[in-house]
């Protein structure tokens, strides 16, 4: 009996050493195999970590989110002090209730996950760390292989070896998907919920830790009921684990859940948002994809209630003239400047943005048309004003005119005598214009315009019809708003932005915008000349904005169609345009076809006083509505002379007013110092000349 007890325990001996046997020989094979192959694994990289994909995010002028952009993964990243600590718990009590005890691998963990899963009949918990499953995440394949395996416990110790748990667990949060294009914590709130990560509920925070299980299958929006099952197992978890009380778990179970639909992606405001992303991206000196993962925060100049306010009123067919000969409805560009700082607020590229695009034709950068008489202050009566002591009252003949075969006309095709230059530019009239520009050359006018920002050509140096419009090259919207904000921002130019200032993901500023002005032309001449074309608005061509509660400077403009064949028997105008400006906005607007022909242009009563002076009042209309009236203040060197206002109108003379002028024929006007000395004294001989004839 005892050699056969005996022999029953060696056999017994023999059968329980050969797993051990088995493990060593599985242990020593696994450790040369790792002695071989560990010099061409790759080590830590923490720069796979810290530079994942980031969501970028657009802010509005006043620091409102606008839109978040992103390329394939959707992520902001969080610190994890603003991850309220039951969402924390949510994760360690699902993911890894060891975290903060083991060193990486655990174990326990990966055996106690196996019997809770067969307990649930369900996958429950996860084997793998928490760190394991950061660096599965950066740097491994999801390939299930010994050696994917082992770089994994290799790499999760090196983790652990140079992040404190905090620190892996903030990269773990940000960097785990959550389906729905959602990667990180933030990220997932936001789609889910519409909120913030720090303001999750315990529920809530439940609900997302229960989806990277298996983003395919428990996101709410795609099974609800496997969704929230999950969720009431984590918050089980979390009770069991001493993160919550009983209590508490039976009240978040009960908790009504509110979710957000999800929405397309979206673009809005897309003419702004182009030009945005362009102007970043050359600032930061990088390409405009990267724009889109690098989690920059870009602050821009627009004003949303605005923009949104201009989208809808393009919307209103009725404010766009029809090609008679088609019935199409023309095109139109806008843009809103701020005066003091040159920041874009508004832009209307198009009548509107088409759907599920990018970078689209944009007319108020990529068009360039002729500008009409909306040039004329710019090139023939701010020179003339500036450098060759023209003023308001200063009479032009209008009269027929031939420069060298150049016959220019007026619009009505009348002829007026002897006009104030004041009436000349309210009236819009074209032949003193003209007369303007050939007095003072064409040089002198285009190097003033220049400043402006006005761009010319060779043909255009000794071309009087410029003094129309008549550009060979052209403007586009921008540069004509940009040329006007001179004038209201007292003669001082300045280039235009849609960028205020861009932070990284950390907030670290990386660029600031600073206005850089320069004076072109003296704050006198940009007085008078804001004071000239205000009358515009009053009595002039620009008559439809009296009624705006603010008051407003303006010039309208209107382009003829060519004089070709192909037009001789068409009634009808290629442009029309108004610039319109306050000293807080400026204002241009652009109406026309892209393609002019003889089955697409404007009827005959699309001029710059009609539409586009229409659209500007709606605009002003809802700008005054919160808006002070405010005007330019005039400038010290700047005179008020009261005149006689019946010598001028009937007379065609420059005559002062006196004691005994009644006060509705008191007109007032202003002089530089200097132009008033010599008026003055010009003035008072006349008007002795006048009592020495009277007395003979």
């Amino acid at each position: 009996m005892g050699k056969h007890s005996k022999k029953r325990s060696s056999i017994i001996t023999k059968i329980l050493l050969i797993p051990i046997i088995v493990i060593l020989l599985v242990c020593i094979i696994t450790a040369a195999y790792v002695a071989v192959t560990m010099d061409d694994w790759a080590s830590f990289d923490p720069k796979k970590v810290e530079n994942m994909e980031q969501t970028s995010f657009i802010y509005d002028y006043k620091d409102d989110v606008i839109t978040g952009i992103h390329g394939p993964q959707n992520r902001v990243n969080v610190s994890l002090k603003n991850v309220p600590k039951h969402v924390q718990n949510a994760f360690i009590a699902v993911e890894d209730v060891r975290f903060y005890q083991h060193h990486g691998i655990d174990i326990k963990r990966i055996f106690g996950a196996l019997i809770q899963d067969i307990k649930a009949r369900a996958p429950v918990q996860g084997g793998s760390t928490i760190t394991q499953q950061l660096v599965k995440l950066s740097h491994l394949s999801n390939k299930k292989t010994l050696d994917r395996k082992l770089q994994e416990v290799f790499l999760a110790h090196q983790l652990e070896q140079r992040y404190s748990k905090d620190q892996i667990l903030e990269m773990y949060l940000n960097i785990v998907y959550f389906g729905n294009r959602a990667y990180g914590i933030e990220s997932a709130a936001r789609i889910y919920f519409g909120k913030s990560v720090s303001e999750l509920s315990i529920a809530e925070g439940a609900l997302l830790a229960g989806i990277p299980k298996n983003p395919s299958k428990y996101p709410p929006n795609i099974n609800k009921e496997a969704s929230f099952a999950r969720k009431d197992l984590i918050i089980d978890l979390m009770v069991k684990n001493g993160f919550i009380d009983a209590k508490e778990g039976e009240k978040a179970k009960k908790e009504k859940l509110e979710f957000i639909e999800k929405k397309p992606v979206s673009y809005p405001h897309g003419y702004f948002l182009d030009m945005a992303l362009r102007e970043a991206a050359q600032k930061l000196n990088v390409k405009e994809e990267d724009l889109f993962h690098k989690g920059y925060r870009i602050y821009t100049t627009l004003d949303t209630n605005l923009q949104s306010f201009v989208e809808e009123l393009y919307k209103n067919e009725e404010l766009f003239p029809k090609s008679p000969a088609s019935g199409d409805i023309c095109e139109s560009a806008l843009v809103i400047l701020d005066v003091p700082t040159g920041e874009i607020r508004c832009i209307m590229g198009g009548r509107e943005y088409p759907e599920d695009a990018r970078k689209v034709f944009n007319r108020t950068i990529q068009s360039r048309r002729q500008p009409g008489s909306t040039i004329k202050p710019l090139i023939s009566y701010v020179p003339a004003i500036e450098n060759f002591g023209y003023t308001p009252v200063t009479f032009i003949n209008d009269e027929p005119v031939n420069y060298n075969g150049y016959t220019p006309s007026n619009f009505d095709g009348k002829f007026r005598g002897p006009i104030t230059l004041r009436y000349s530019v309210a009236k819009s009239i074209n032949i003193p214009a003209v007369k303007v520009l050939k007095d003072i050359g064409t040089q002198n006018g285009i190097s003033i315009a220049e400043r402006f920002g006005i761009p010319f050509e060779k043909e255009d140096l000794n071309n009087l019809s410029i003094a129309l419009g008549g550009l060979s090259k052209g403007v586009t919207p921008m540069e004509l708003a940009r040329a006007y904000m001179v004038l209201a921002d007292s003669g001082t130019y300045k280039d235009v932005t849609t960028i205020r200032r861009i932070e990284d993901s950390n907030g670290v500023p990386l660029y600031e915008y600073h206005p850089m002005k320069q004076q072109v032309i003296s704050q006198e001449t940009a007085f008078i000349m804001n004071d000239i074309l205000h009358s515009t608005t009053e009595w002039g061509t620009a008559s439809r904005l009296n009624s705006v509660k603010i008051p407003i400077a303006a010039k309208t403009g209107t382009s003829q169609l060519p004089k070709t064949e192909r037009f001789a028997n068409i009634k009808g105008t290629k442009d029309a345009w108004i610039a319109a400006y306050t000293p807080q906005y400026v204002i241009t607007v652009w109406m026309g076809f892209d393609q002019t022909n003889n089955i697409h242009y404007l009827p005959s009563n699309a001029v710059g006083g009609k539409y586009p002076t229409i659209i500007a009042k709606e605009i002003f209309d809802h700008i005054s509505k919160d808006t002070k009236a405010i005007w330019f203040k005039k400038p010290p060197k700047v005179v008020e002379v009261n005149l006689d206002k019946k010598s001028l109108e009937e007379y065609k003379t420059v005559a002062l007013a006196t004691s005994l002028t009644p006060k509705e024929f008191i007109v007032t006007e202003y002089f530089t110092q200097k132009q008033r000395q010599k008026r003055i004294l010009a003035i008072g001989l006349l008007q002795k000349h006048r009592r020495i004839l009277m007395l003979q």
